[in-house]
């Protein structure tokens, strides 16, 4: 550990954790502006491809602060291409269109950056309407990505995880093993529960959360030339344990597969990694170990729910599932 920094593989992966959240989006900034600079010094096209979640929040901040402070920054940004990960399927047109993931960006990054750096030429928001036109839409999406990476584009993505270890939308309910393309999926227990917690002015209730969400599979996402992961939250020790605990990939942590790119790294912070360094720390001294009675009780916590007793066990009963998958428990 140096700096409060600790440094150490997963698979193929560099995990770095953090102090705290500003520190962790201060890391990825400077790595990915790097990256970005890097590229363009070489002649080449980049482009973004972001999450649009509360956990991308201290990388959009720095991003737009690291905009105001350099004027090679200011230039570069509008050339890049931006993509967006996954979304509901709400359109502009709708009350709800608050919750999009697309509004969100533009809300927390390209209306800020563009009034830093001037119109951003390359935005590719998924345009998603809730009508039958979607399954088009969903294609195009797919389709652009693809072209670009054809024509030689860097693509760089920053993901995070979901609490019960989603990439995307891309959930346990889903094969790792399809095709790269776009997906609609059913909004599963546990990724309800996210998203209550996540957008209470939007989902007071589970009836609240929409009942499908339109995402790039995980196949699909391992195309990118590089993928650096973000997770500030205490709420995703599960699925940051579950994700770089062991060197497996499992279906029921679509995340996990991460580890099967060459050329990844993930930021976390010390409240989101907590339960993985606790493990982590019971390994070295034991390979056989298992997840202290202390540790699985504060996972379970992250599940609990008054007012939903039904979906809490199960919730938690997927978890544990997960865990014995994976040798913790």
């Amino acid at each position: 550990m140096q700096n409060g920094v600790e440094v150490f593989q997963c698979g193929g992966v560099e995990v770095t954790v953090a102090k705290d959240e500003a520190a962790m989006g201060r890391l990825t900034a400077e790595h990915i502006i790097g990256v970005l600079k890097a590229k363009h010094e070489a002649g080449v096209t980049a482009a973004l491809w972001l999450m649009a979640a509360p956990s991308a929040f201290a990388f959009y901040r720095e991003l737009i602060a690291a905009a105001g402070r350099d004027p090679g920054l200011r230039a570069l940004l509008p050339q890049t291409h931006f993509f967006q990960f996954d979304d509901y399927p709400i359109g502009r047109q709708s009350p709800k269109f608050a919750a999009t993931f697309r509004r969100l960006l533009e809300a927390h990054l390209f209306e800020p950056l563009a009034a830093v750096c001037g119109p951003l030429a390359h935005l590719h928001p998924l345009e998603l309407t809730g009508t039958d036109a979607d399954r088009q839409v969903r294609d195009d999406y797919r389709d652009a990505v693809l072209a670009l990476k054809r024509a030689g584009v860097y693509f760089i993505q920053l993901k995070g995880i979901g609490m019960d270890g989603h990439w995307g939308f891309h959930g346990a309910e889903t094969p790792l093993d399809l095709p790269p393309g776009m997906i609609t999926v059913p909004m599963q227990s546990q990724n309800v529960r996210q998203q209550m917690l996540d957008w209470p002015q939007f989902f007071p209730t589970a009836a609240d959360v929409p009942e499908t969400a339109c995402t790039f599979n995980v196949a699909m996402f391992l195309l990118a030339d590089e993928i650096v992961d973000n997770v500030p939250q205490a709420s995703k020790a599960y699925a940051v344990l579950a994700t770089y605990g062991t060197e497996a990939v499992i279906n029921d942590v679509p995340s996990s597969a991460i580890k099967l790119h060459p050329r990844a790294r993930a930021y976390l912070t010390r409240a989101a990694a907590a339960a993985l360094l606790d493990f982590r720390r019971a390994r070295q001294a034991d390979p056989r170990a298992r997840l202290s009675a202390r540790t699985l009780e504060k996972l379970r916590g992250l599940w609990r729910d008054a007012a939903a007793p039904d979906m809490e066990a199960r919730n938690i009963a997927l978890m544990e599932e997960g865990l014995r998958q994976l040798g913790m428990i």
